[in-house]
Parts: structure tokens; sequence; C-alpha cells
């Protein structure tokens, strides 16, 4: 596991290259750009999902009539028809088919191109399969098994990332997005990863034991360095196209040992906390930034004197002050 670990660190630092290397291969067109970058991704997931599954680009449709927007990675499981155009790129991309999509976003601490990731998502989660890999389709996990998986891979985020975490949440309450057609997973490289588990039996995690207030929802995981392995973890852990003969090589390798320590936050009760404070007077000021990089930093001190105040130290209406570190 250890060896798998420092591999795709490796893997990680590359990646970040090729996005930097992108910038200048295909200088002076964004459409160049971005196809350098959906190609960096795309060599990496046809690395670990090597043939027979394959890797694609493009609008996926079900038997419905639906067809969501055209999306940078799609996996292929080894059922899909090889519906290749001649040079090589798939004409036809059927729901039954598709182990899980990926959008790729170099820089989603910009709240406009987050938000076109997830609009894309939502596109995707109107689809659904006739097929899936569940033995008895009922309740929520089988209507889970229907949809199509959707994530999103970054490079960046907002300096805090749990910021990042509370528009994710602002997106889809804004809009009335029922659980299951919400992303499954929001990745963002070397940082961390989102994941949105529907059913608390999806949520690896000892929330239970630790005395979380929410066992599923969207929950912030501190991957890192390793947030490579968070990635394969959550593409080996959604619904699939179908049943498998015999289990994945992979996700043995990639589950954390049981003496693994790294931050696991329940974004919905921190943005509950956090929406409430939004009124206060000078919960823009620094204190407040500090407490929000905080949820996912524990260990950072304040930098000093400067941080621990707010201007004209503002009072809430009630008397109370800004909501601190402890109580985000």
């Amino acid at each position: 596991m250890d060896d798998l670990y420092s591999l795709l660190r490796e893997e990680a630092v590359q990646l970040s290259s090729e996005f930097r290397k992108a910038s200048i291969q295909g200088r002076g067109t964004s459409q160049e750009v971005a196809e350098f970058r959906e190609n960096a991704v795309q060599a990496f997931l046809g690395r670990y999902f090597p043939f027979p599954h394959r890797i694609a680009k493009g609008k996926v449709r079900d038997s419905f009539g639906n067809i969501a927007a055209s999306i940078d990675c799609i996996i292929c499981a080894p059922n899909h028809p090889y519906t290749v155009s001649t040079r090589d790129k798939f004409s036809l991309l059927l729901a039954e088919g598709v182990d899980s999509v990926v959008e790729v976003k170099p820089n989603i601490a910009d709240r406009a191109e987050l938000h076109r990731a997830l609009e894309q998502g939502l596109s995707v989660k109107k689809l659904r399969r006739v097929t899936t890999s569940m033995l008895h389709e009922y309740g929520t996990l089988g209507e889970w098994a229907k949809r199509v998986p959707f994530g999103v891979f970054a490079m960046q985020c907002k300096a805090a990332p749990i910021e990042t975490g509370f528009e994710i949440l602002e997106f889809y309450e804004s809009r009335g997005v029922d659980p299951l057609d919400q992303a499954d997973f929001v990745v963002v490289n070397d940082v961390c990863v989102f994941s949105n588990f529907i059913d608390k039996a999806l949520n690896p995690w000892k929330v239970v034991e630790a005395g979380y207030p929410n066992h599923q929802g969207w929950f912030y995981e501190g991957w890192g360095e390793d947030s490579l392995v968070g990635f394969l973890m959550r593409l080996h852990r959604v619904a699939h196209a179908g049943l498998k003969l015999q289990d994945d090589v992979l996700p043995r390798y990639l589950t954390p040992r049981e003496d693994t320590l790294f931050q696991i936050v329940d974004v919905a009760t921190k943005y509950d906390i956090y929406k409430k404070g939004k009124h206060l007077p000078g919960f823009d000021g620094p204190q407040v930034r500090h407490a929000l990089r905080a949820i996912t930093h524990p260990g950072e001190q304040m930098s000093g004197s400067g941080d621990r105040g707010l201007p004209g130290d503002a009072k809430s209406p009630d008397g109370g002050e800004p909501p601190t570190e402890d109580q985000i």
C-alpha cells in the first residue's frame, strides 16, 4: 500500500505539471489549453482503469431519450459497445455502459467555474440506467444505482477549502436539488476530496463512533498529497454500470490503514453554523477567515495579534460576537 501511495503522489505532481504545461502548449486558445488538461486526466484514469475499460469524452444518453452535456472524462465499463468513429472517438455513449464521468476544472476557487461544473453534473443526473449493479433495486440505494455517477476534478479551490464545500452546498440548496441528483464527489489535487454519501451505508468513515451529527451528506476528507488515492477510492465506490465477476484489485490497497489520521469534516453541520453567522457585523473579518481555514487545518495557529479581533470589535444585535474557531 505504501508503494501505491508513493506512486500516486508522483502522479499528483505530474498532473500539476501537465496542467501548467498546458497553459504553454495551448497559449492563445483557451479550448486547446482545456483539451491538454483533459488529456492529462484521461491518461491518468486510463492507467488505473485499463482495458477492457475505455476512457472517452462526449455526451452520455439513456434509453428514455435524455442526453447529458458533454463531459471531459467518461469511464466506459467493459460491457460498453465499441461505438467509435474512424478517429477513435466514441460516437455513442450509453448510460448502462458507463461506470462514471468526471468533469475537469482547473480552479474551482472561482465560483462561476465551480457552478459550471456542477451544472454539467445536473444534466448527467437526469440520465437513468435500466440495468444496474444492484441485486435488489429498491429504496434510496436502488435509485442511486440507476443514476450515472458524476464527479469533478480540479487543481485549486479556496484557500480555506471548507469555503468551497459551502459553495457546493449553496449551489444545490439554492436550486432545491435532491441529494441523489447532486455530484458524487469533488476532488482537489493535493488538497482534499468532498464526498456526497446519500446513505450512511456508503460512508466508510467512523462517523457514528466519532459522534458526528450527520452520517450522510457532504463530507470533507483531508487527503492532502494523497488526494489521488481518495479520487480512485471514490471511483471504485460509486454505483458501477453492472455486476462484476470478481473484485477489483485496487480498493484493498487504496483503503487507509486503521491508524491513518486525517481530517474528516461534516460539511453540512459547519455550513449551518456559517449561515447563521453571516448576518453578524464583522463576519468577514480575519478572525472568521482564520476560523474557516482552521476547520480543515486544525494545527495552524493565529499568525499574529491582528488576526485575533474583528474590525471595531463589532457585536451582533443580541450582544454576541461573530462565531469563533471553536464555534464553527
